[in-house]
């Protein structure tokens, strides 16, 4: 064979070649093209399965926890959880201490409650819709068929926030408080008592062990935990009150003779302050330290001064605190930043040395102007309050001061007001006596080994005349009666009033 039919003979089996493969390429593109126009039905086939079923819907066969939430909404499935749950909620679980005091309470006080609940039934709903295709394609046609079955887990709880009120009120009152080392006077010498610590319920560990009880395997009982505790330090400890234990400056004043209301504000608001250990620098409210004036707080109705008039008022009586704590104050030459006068004078001081307290419109406020801490200790014995004040004594032993109030000027009293009283019409006496208005002022006097070396004025006071106040007592099972002798207390001239009260008991003797 010539070269020139080889070459065409090979020619020739190329292009069969060519023919070959071309068609063997056709058939395999449309091999493919049906096996895509196959899958991608398959594929629309499955989505519109799955797009059939309701996504807010939880298909059927799925249960959380011990609860089946076939068919129900997320909010729903939610709902018959939780109701599950409250069949557990009454379960009592005993929260023991240390010292081995006990204390009952609930689950469902706690707060018990399902952990991560939300999350899990959103897993619920969007089993079956949500993920790989095929698989959801599978779980929803045994659902069509009630052959599917899925249990999402669950596990209960209690946290910090749901169970901290119920845990201290539970425990608190069985958990040792901090006890404050004090100061005080004992034959004549200062003498500072230990402080102890108290005892803090540890949230963190106690809820900790609460939810161990009830996770896992639990078995729907309940059960003792134990109550965790930690330790505090007191406000004021021993080392606090060590290097101050001289007597910077000291007063007392007598209250025994006061009524029961008034002697319990006083000694309530000698408890509030007492005790309170002030560093250098820092200013201290009066009225802070005593107040709210309720019940509750250890106070009780008693007479006080209101805009020159003697009213009876929550915590009355607590100016006598402020007025012997202020004495003793000016003593231990601790610094002044907020003092007011009574509108009226009182019985317990002089003029010029007393300290009202009002609420927020008059209170006493001073400064430890020392470069050591001060204590203040109080002191109620035989119907005596008395404020005793420690530093540690930097002042020349030759050096003494005194205070002398001087009344400047004084005013006659006003005429007697008339007041109406439920008591009975005819009832009439002096319910407080009138006082003088009068100025004065209050001297600091210094000596120096008995020599007098300064005079100066620490205050001027001004206060308000006050005539006698008469109670007259209006009340009467006759209203007309009653009306009569509020009109009669208006005038405020006291023939009328009595005139009145002849007519209406018919009694013309003063």
């Amino acid at each position: 064979m010539t070269n020139r039919k080889r070459q065409d003979k090979r020619a020739g089996n190329k292009k069969d070649i060519k023919k070959s493969q071309k068609r063997t390429a056709l058939v395999l593109a449309a091999v493919v093209v049906c096996a895509l126009a196959v899958i991608a039905a398959i594929q629309t086939m499955i989505r519109r399965t799955i797009d059939s079923y309701d996504p807010d819907i939880i298909i059927s066969g799925i249960s959380i926890g011990e609860t089946d939430v076939s068919g129900m909404t997320a909010g729903e499935a939610a709902d018959a959880v939780n109701a599950a749950m409250q069949a557990y909620g009454g379960e009592e679980i005993t929260l023991t201490l240390k010292n081995g005091t006990q204390a009952v309470t609930t689950l469902q006080a706690l707060g018990m409650s399902v952990k991560d609940l939300d999350s899990i039934v959103q897993e619920a709903v969007d089993y079956g819709k949500k993920g790989d295709a095929v698989e959801c394609y599978k779980i929803l046609k045994r659902a069509e068929k009630n052959e599917n079955s899925k249990n999402f887990p669950i596990e209960y709880q209690v946290t910090e926030e749901s169970a901290g009120e119920e845990l201290t009120k539970q425990l608190g009152s069985l958990l040792k408080s901090p006890v404050n080392a004090t100061l005080t006077q004992e034959d004549g010498a200062s003498t500072v008592t230990e402080d102890e610590q108290g005892e803090v319920l540890d949230m963190e560990k106690t809820v900790a062990n609460i939810n161990s009880l009830i996770s896992g395997d639990w078995n729907k009982k309940g059960g003792s935990v134990q109550a965790e505790v930690s330790y505090e330090d007191a406000d004021i400890t021993a080392e606090d009150l060590s290097g101050i234990t001289d007597i910077l400056g000291t007063y007392s004043t007598y209250y025994g003779d006061s009524g029961e209301g008034r002697r319990k504000n006083v000694e309530s608001g000698a408890r509030h302050v007492g005790g309170n250990l002030v560093q250098p620098g820092e200013e201290v409210s009066v009225n802070a330290l005593m107040e709210p004036y309720t019940e509750e707080n250890g106070y009780a109705m008693a007479a006080s001064y209101e805009n020159g008039e003697v009213v009876d008022s929550m915590g009355g009586g607590i100016c006598q605190v402020s007025t012997t704590l202020y004495d003793a104050l000016l003593l231990a030459e601790l610094e002044i930043t907020e003092r007011y006068a009574h509108s009226m004078t009182v019985s317990y001081v002089e003029p010029s040395m007393d300290a009202a307290i009002a609420d927020d419109v008059k209170d006493l406020k001073f400064k430890n102007n020392k470069e050591d801490p001060v204590y203040i200790e109080a002191v109620l014995a035989d119907g005596n309050i008395r404020f005793n004040i420690y530093g540690r004594e930097t002042r020349d032993e030759n050096r003494t001061i005194e205070f002398e109030s001087e009344t400047i000027e004084t005013t006659e009293s006003d005429e007697p007001r008339y007041v109406a009283t439920d008591d009975s019409i005819g009832e009439m006496y002096t319910r407080s006596s009138g006082r003088e208005g009068l100025t004065a002022q209050l001297w600091k006097i210094v000596y120096e080994n008995g020599e007098e070396v300064s005079r100066d004025t620490v205050n001027y006071s001004q206060y308000n005349a006050s005539g006698e106040t008469i109670a007259v007592g209006t009340a009467s099972d006759n209203e007309e009666d009653t009306q009569r002798m509020n009109d009669a207390i208006v005038t405020q001239d006291e023939d009328v009033i009595r005139e009145t009260i002849a007519e209406i008991t018919g009694d013309d003797e003063e």
